[in-house]
């Protein structure tokens, strides 16, 4: 009865756990926010809307306009952690966004509808305060030759002594267009102090790099010292956007024919002059069909090799590079055929000395089983500056050969035969079981001894025989059932050396290594097949042919996808209990195997 008992708990138990998985298998988490809450006019603030769970296809989302705010380009990144043994996806979208207004702007709650449910973000409160002035750029201090100087520079104007002047390489642009505003303060004097560049505010773009230049010229006749400050400038919004002015306070020789010139060679009198230049004003026209991709840019996609082995992990490089603002650049999606697995991406800013020229991205794709792989990469739009037309990096599609390990092959083709030869003779002995041969020709004449007791200590043998046939029928089944789980621990005992030095590192990396030796070993021990070879996939298919629990198949294709996942991508964030966690849990999972 306590037997009973135990059982009906386990099982309790273990349907609770189904539900929980299942029930979590199905759900995500969503939620938003910002690298502040405070920020000027001018400035921009970075909007995270993330998307966690344990889904390998999270839902795609797709973020509103926002009335209070400019969205100047978007990324994702994608991230997988393991706590506890249960993996975690997150694919994060990435917005940069510029304020419209002062005052107090609202960031919406987001919504998002996913396998019957609505997920949604709380709003966030942002304090838009006035622009700020940019901090001023020391500008170099530049002296002019000694041969260069004489009497007659006593006597020159001072207004074409000094000047400065502005301007930009366009004044119409569409909306993440990029504009070279080029501030040049001119000189033919020695200057006594370091002169202060205070730029405009530059309301309504996104500023990029600043980059300086000094060179010379000459202008009717007169040497001049050019500094040139120049910055990228991205503008944010339709219409007519006016950059204000630019001023530098400088001070320089100042030789007064007031003064006799004697004593005007000995002595340095000071002059400090306040230069400002006129305002632009840029037209600013909007991208047609929103398309935040501004630029002129082609696509390169690129595998190591194309000859793959199952379960051998390879990079997939996507390079979009060119003209243009590349901070707009996004990454392609993505199509595998079935027998590829897609895991994390990562992308990085390409760069040629300062400038920015274009962005990779590396996916890890996984081979799951032998055959023709295919990576299909969708079309990506974007706005062609040039030609001011919308235009497409074409698709592009990639063949990976798969192939499957001869040895491994032949092994599990062997393993198949013996397999079917075994049951064929397991049936026949089913359908041809000998019966116990009961005479039953006593019946007639125990009709006349029917009131004398021989009648009945037949009839209480013949039971008694019925109920031994019975329980020797049901010995041999368990004999039978015994006999497979003595097999199973002779697969134990193969994998045992790997389980128990996993079970004594404390290294993530070793762990998940001698964890996944183990269960090659103890599958291919108890699937009759070769462990050199063995994927999670083949695993699978072979448990899904002997009818195992579709629940349990995948809680074993989890265990051994969190060994591969670890591996590949070097995530050793794991502590010593997660460790433990999985340890337990992968050997409470292979109990439950019955086949």
């Amino acid at each position: 009865m306590v037997k009973i008992m135990n059982i009906k708990k386990i099982i309790t138990t273990l349907i609770t756990c189904f539900i929980s998985v299942y029930v979590y298998s199905n759900t995500i988490e969503m939620n938003s926010s910002v690298n502040k809450t405070s920020v000027a006019l001018n400035e921009t603030l970075q909007l995270t809307v993330s998307i966690k769970g344990d889904s390998k296809n999270l839902p795609y989302f797709s973020a509103p306009t926002l009335k209070d705010f400019n969205t100047y380009g978007s990324s994702q990144s994608k991230s997988m952690s393991i706590v506890n043994g249960q993996i975690t996806n997150t694919l994060s979208y990435i917005y940069t966004l510029s304020p419209k207004r002062e005052g107090e702007c609202e960031i919406p709650s987001f919504k998002l509808d996913y396998n019957g449910q609505t997920y949604e973000t709380d709003p966030i409160k942002i304090t838009v305060s006035q622009a700020k002035t940019v901090s001023s750029v020391p500008v170099q201090q530049t002296q002019i030759p000694q041969q260069k100087q004489s009497s007659q520079v006593y006597n020159f104007d001072t207004s074409k002594a000094v000047f400065v002047e502005s301007k930009v390489d366009k004044k119409t642009a569409y909306i993440n267009e990029k504009i070279i505003y080029t501030f040049s303060f001119y000189t033919s004097v020695n200057l006594l102090s370091n002169p202060s560049y205070q730029p405009p505010s530059f309301i309504g773009f996104f500023t990029g790099n600043t980059t300086q230049n000094n060179y010379r010229i000459q202008i009717n006749g007169r040497d001049y010292v050019v500094t040139e400050v120049a910055t990228e400038l991205y503008p944010q919004q339709e219409g007519n956007i006016k950059i204000d002015k630019s001023m530098i306070a400088v001070s320089i020789e100042d030789f007064s024919k007031n003064y006799d010139d004697f004593f005007a060679s000995f002595f340095r009198r000071s002059k400090t002059v306040e230069l400002v230049t006129d305002e632009i004003n840029i037209k600013v026209l909007k991208v047609p069909q929103n398309i935040s991709m501004v630029g002129n840019f082609k696509m390169i996609a690129t595998v190591d090799k194309k000859d793959k082995k199952e379960n051998e992990p390879f990079d997939l490089k996507i390079t979009i590079s060119g003209d243009g603002n590349i901070k707009t650049i996004q990454e392609p999606e993505l199509v595998l055929s079935d027998n590829l697995k897609q895991y994390e991406t990562s992308e990085k800013i390409i760069k040629q000395g300062d400038k920015e020229t274009g962005k990779e991205f590396t996916t890890l794709i996984m081979p799951l089983s032998a055959g023709e792989g295919e990576i299909k990469i969708l079309s990506k739009k974007y706005f062609d500056m040039q030609t001011k037309q919308i235009k497409s990096l074409p698709a592009k599609d990639i063949k990976v050969n798969v192939s499957e390990d001869l040895f491994a092959k032949k092994s599990s083709d062997t393993a198949t035969d013996n397999a079917v030869r075994n049951k064929d003779i397991y049936d026949y002995k089913e359908n041809n079981q000998i019966q116990p041969n009961i005479d039953l020709s006593f019946l007639v004449k125990a009709y006349n001894f029917i009131k004398k007791p021989v009648l009945w200590i037949i009839l209480g043998g013949l039971l008694l025989l019925y109920i031994l046939v019975r329980l020797f029928l049901k010995y041999i089944e368990y004999i039978n059932k015994d006999q497979q789980k003595l097999n199973n621990k002779k697969a134990y005992k193969k994998s045992k050396k790997y389980f128990q030095k996993a079970k004594k590192t404390k290294n993530a990396s070793e762990f998940y290594g001698y964890m996944y030796k183990g269960l090659m070993e103890y599958f291919a021990s108890v699937l009759g097949q070769s462990a050199e070879g063995l994927t999670a996939y083949k695993i699978r298919k072979d448990l899904e042919q002997r009818s195992v629990n579709p629940d349990l198949i995948k809680q074993i294709e989890n265990i051994i996808d969190e060994c591969s996942i670890v591996l590949y991508s070097q995530n050793t964030g794991n502590n010593e209990n997660n460790l433990k966690d999985f340890y337990n849990k992968t050997f409470d999972t292979l109990k439950q195997l019955d086949i």
